[in-house]
């Protein structure tokens, strides 16, 4: 009776193996998991540093086409543009907030409008501007404001020097930074109320805030998704006044030089009966910048802009 038994147990041998076998599979799963906890325990210090003489450019390219459709009639608005927008650094103070001048180069613009004959526009060639970018006027290569901002971001000052058309979005060098250490896949939000003119004279308030997220972290670049969020409910009338509000995009942060290096954003929304019935409106837009003087870069390497100032 003992001998069968005795068959039944496993051999030495086979213990050996089986433990080698736990070994290696410890092994692989150790393999897959530690980079995932080694990422999620990275967190990562997000500043801006300027130093006083810096001189920051930014190649920009902008489309915007907007459809509306009311009482039976289509009518198409199209612009697009390219230009050079300049950062110069005009002080730096002892705790870090950095004061700028800001100026356009150049700009390259062309419109098409439904029923109407295109215009375009080139600060490099032509000498007079037509009317339908009169705004421009007075405004190229001289200094039009007069910013500071903190080490995260934060606008200490801002000082118009001279009147021109530029939202706020479009003349943004910085976005705003967490304050501690962050890891990839981590989120902060920024309020951005926004106001409404209404034709009875009052301002309609709406709550807004834009959401970032650090998407990943690369070679000393992070890159930094963001959604804006409306908050308030509001209806068609009123969304189609602010549909430019609703965007989205991605901007890169070199964090060894300390300031952003690129940044995309857009929009693509449609409201129907915003009017009457069957009325609808379609805003798109897309806005690339760029500084990283990369020859191979779309917008920094450009033909167009190897002549930059």
């Amino acid at each position: 009776m003992v001998a069968p038994l005795i068959g039944r147990l496993p051999s030495p041998r086979w213990n050996f193996m089986k433990h080698l076998l736990h070994l290696s599979l410890i092994a692989v799963l150790l393999t897959a998991v530690l980079p995932i906890l080694a990422a999620e325990g990275d967190k990562y210090e997000l500043r801006y540093r300027f130093a006083k003489g810096d001189v920051l450019q930014w190649n920009v390219q902008q489309t915007l086409a907007i459809t509306t459709v009311l009482k039976g009639k289509t009518e198409t608005v199209e612009t697009s543009s390219r230009s050079t927008k300049i950062w110069t650094v005009v002080d730096v103070s002892k705790d870090g907030v950095a004061t700028f001048e800001y100026k356009v180069g150049k700009v390259n613009m062309k419109k098409s409008q439904t029923g109407e004959e295109d215009t375009k526009y080139d600060s490099s060639k032509d000498k007079e501007i037509p009317l339908t970018f009169r705004l421009l006027e007075g405004t190229i290569g001289v200094p039009l404001a007069e910013l500071s901002i903190d080490s995260l971001g934060e606008m200490k000052k801002k000082k118009a020097l001279r009147e021109y058309a530029g939202a706020s979005e479009e003349n943004r060098i910085a976005i705003p930074l967490p304050k501690e250490p962050i890891a990839v896949g981590k989120s902060w939000s920024m309020p951005t109320p926004i106001e409404v003119p209404l034709p009875d004279g009052t301002v309609k308030k709406i709550a807004a805030e834009q959401r970032f997220t650090l998407d990943n972290v690369k070679a000393g670049v992070a890159k930094i998704s963001f959604r804006t969020i409306i908050r308030t409910i509001i209806d068609a009338q009123l969304q189609s006044q602010i549909l430019d509000k609703y965007s989205s995009g991605s901007m890169k942060l070199d964090l060894d030089a300390g300031h952003l290096i690129s940044q995309e954003t857009a929009v693509n929304e449609r409201v129907v009966d915003f009017q009457d019935r069957g009325s609808w409106i379609h805003h798109q837009s897309q806005f690339k910048e760029c500084c990283c003087e990369l020859k191979s870069c779309e917008l920094c390497g450009g033909k167009e802009l190897e002549d930059r100032r």
